[in-house]
């Protein structure tokens, strides 16, 4: 590509949105028109650019949501876990950034943070770096996560479990949990009451019930998710939802109850849900969220031995960025932000430091 103007072109809020998203197998659900559908009841405006050659092939695109932030009347853009771009074509992502920062959706700007699904390293900061962006304040989406490799067949899936792992998936079936979806707003009631519990267990950050069921409507228009749920004697135990992108399962919830947790419900839900994943054609499956930095003293190192006993391969994203569009709104960001989130997090979780940190 050897001049961007020239053999490029950009399209704006393309009608095939979803295709050229879903075009790429690690897509990320939060570039997806259903994210938006999820976010704009609270104060979410959506902004989609592509940069196609002549010919049309894709060589960047990414949806940047705006919301409007307190106090300083100027507007938060943010790129969820976006934008992607052509690896061989590292100035296709300058275009996109021209294209977000000269159209009127930015004029009250104060800071677009972008967070691209790309590993940290391989001169990608350098890239961002030479771009204007400075390393986020804050991280949105799960920096860290285990992804795992869904293309060979059960038998050997089943083998990359770790012992004790598989053990508790065999336990589990011997013991008589049951797992079944549960793709209706009455599945959705039940996984977030099992919700309910585990946040009130665990002090973690949730949303409201409505969320939830907006999620489901977004995503169950497109077939794009399933929600399955562990029981024993009757009574719900475990749930996990997925949601679909590309060609990629994203275990974006998960719920358990301590009631009948000797039987190891969580365990085989997780095992069936990968299966289900693969019957689906997703080619890799997400965990969504692990430490950055796992170690046996941080808060989620419980969690983190969860999914890892299912063999995800442990991955690291470069993080947020962020890119001031306004002066005082920028250093408001900068500023505000960290001391927000420090407050929040002491409140509901007794420390000031972010889980995934």
């Amino acid at each position: 590509m050897p001049n961007r103007t020239d053999s490029c072109k950009l399209s704006v809020d393309p009608p095939d949105w979803d295709i050229l998203v879903g075009s790429h197998s690690d897509a990320p659900p939060t570039q997806t028109r259903a994210w938006a559908e999820v976010k704009a009841p609270y104060g979410y405006r959506a902004l989609r650019v592509a940069v196609l050659t002549t010919d049309g092939r894709t060589l960047a695109l990414g949806q940047v949501l705006g919301r409007r932030l307190p106090l300083v009347k100027r507007d938060w853009l943010y790129c969820p876990y976006g934008p992607w771009w052509d690896a061989d074509h590292p100035e296709a992502l300058a275009v996109w950034l021209d294209a977000v920062r000269g159209s009127a959706f930015a004029r009250h700007a104060a800071v677009l943070t972008i967070e691209p699904r790309m590993a940290d390293g391989g001169g990608v900061r350098g890239l961002l770096t030479d771009l204007g962006f400075r390393r986020g304040v804050q991280d949105v989406q799960p920096r860290g996560t285990l992804i795992l490799d869904l293309t060979p067949d059960e038998e050997t899936l089943l083998s990359g479990l770790d012992r004790r792992t598989r053990y508790n998936v065999h336990l589990a079936e011997r013991r008589g949990v049951e797992v079944r979806p549960a793709n209706s707003p009455e599945g959705v009631e039940r996984f977030v009451k099992l919700l309910e519990e585990t946040r009130e267990r665990q002090r973690f950050l949730a949303h409201d019930r409505a969320y939830y069921h907006r999620v489901w409507e977004a995503f169950a228009k497109a077939d794009a998710c399933d929600i399955l749920l562990a029981a024993y004697s009757g009574e719900d135990v475990a749930g996990v939802w997925l949601v679909y992108a590309g060609r990629t399962a994203y275990y974006v919830y998960g719920a358990s109850s301590h009631r009948h947790s000797k039987h190891k419900g969580s365990q085989l839900l997780q095992w069936r849900a990968i299966l289900r994943a693969r019957e689906r054609g997703a080619l890799t499956y997400d965990f969504w969220g692990a430490p950055v930095h796992p170690h046996k003293d941080h808060p989620l190192w419980g969690v983190y031995g969860f999914k890892k006993g299912f063999g995800g391969e442990h991955t690291v994203f470069v993080g947020a960025h962020d890119l001031s569009l306004s002066a005082f709104g920028g250093w408001s960001w900068r500023v505000g932000l960290p001391l927000a989130r420090r407050a929040r997090n002491l409140f509901v979780r007794g420390r000031t430091a972010d889980v995934m940190d």
